[in-house]
């Protein structure tokens, strides 16, 4: 099947697409929808260094409200131009009563299917399914006063997921971040072809959101990475 996945760049996106691959989905495109204002986790210049290290076409899908019928649009046109089955996203669990199965209403009625590998899974399993199998993440984006700004520029790692595991015990925070908690990057992965280097970058503030402001960034291979 001819599938487009969802991609933020983040972590779950990320393994959701890994594994719909895995599952033997042709993955042609990567659709990143872009609101009007930037997101402050995840920056653009980052995300196309992601699908280049990825090797497979990226879909910039601008959208503004109405957003239920921007997205609609552009799934209709990803189904009519590009032939696409499918749509892969990296929804964890239904959202909450006003959000809704979100991907799923704006589907509802196009020829198309709706692919979530993760839905259901659990959290942790998740996390040591990324960690397991290589995959690289940042913590690009979080929330006070769950974390502070140590966190920022951190890399997901087996210490790293202990310390979360301690603030969902403190907090009752969602150990993924579901909820908006905290949002990261994706540096290397299996499937990339190359990995990203961030070598410079200021933390900032944002009410109760703390975040990398990312200036310095590049694609090295990842033997380079590997030797340094």
């Amino acid at each position: 099947m001819k599938v487009a996945a969802s991609w933020s760049g983040g972590k779950d996106s990320c393994l959701a697409c890994y594994k719909a691959i895995a599952q033997g989905y042709d993955v042609t495109h990567i659709v990143t929808f872009i609101w009007e204002t930037p997101s402050l986790a995840h920056p653009l210049p980052l995300i196309a260094l992601q699908t280049k290290a990825l090797g497979i076409e990226h879909v910039e899908a601008r959208v503004k409200e109405p957003y239920f019928g921007q997205y609609r649009e552009t799934i209709s046109r990803l189904i009519k131009e590009n032939g696409i089955e499918g749509i892969v996203t990296g929804d964890i669990s239904f959202v909450d009563s006003y959000h809704g199965n979100w991907i799923d209403d704006v589907c509802k009625g196009l020829s198309i299917d709706v692919i979530k590998p993760l839905c259901g899974a659990d959290r942790y399993e998740i996390l040591n399914e990324l960690l397991s199998q290589g995959f690289k993440a940042v913590f690009t984006c979080v929330k006070q006063p769950w974390f502070d700004e140590r966190w920022l520029g951190r890399e997901l790692d087996w210490e790293c997921l202990k310390d979360l595991e301690g603030v969902r015990k403190k907090y009752g925070i969602d150990l993924c971040g579901e909820l908006g908690e905290y949002h990261t990057m994706i540096i290397d992965a299996p499937f990339f072809k190359e990995a990203i280097e961030i070598s410079k970058f200021s933390k900032e503030k944002q009410d109760t959101v703390l975040f990398m402001r990312i200036s310095e960034f590049s694609s090295k291979p990842k033997t380079a990475l590997l030797k340094s």
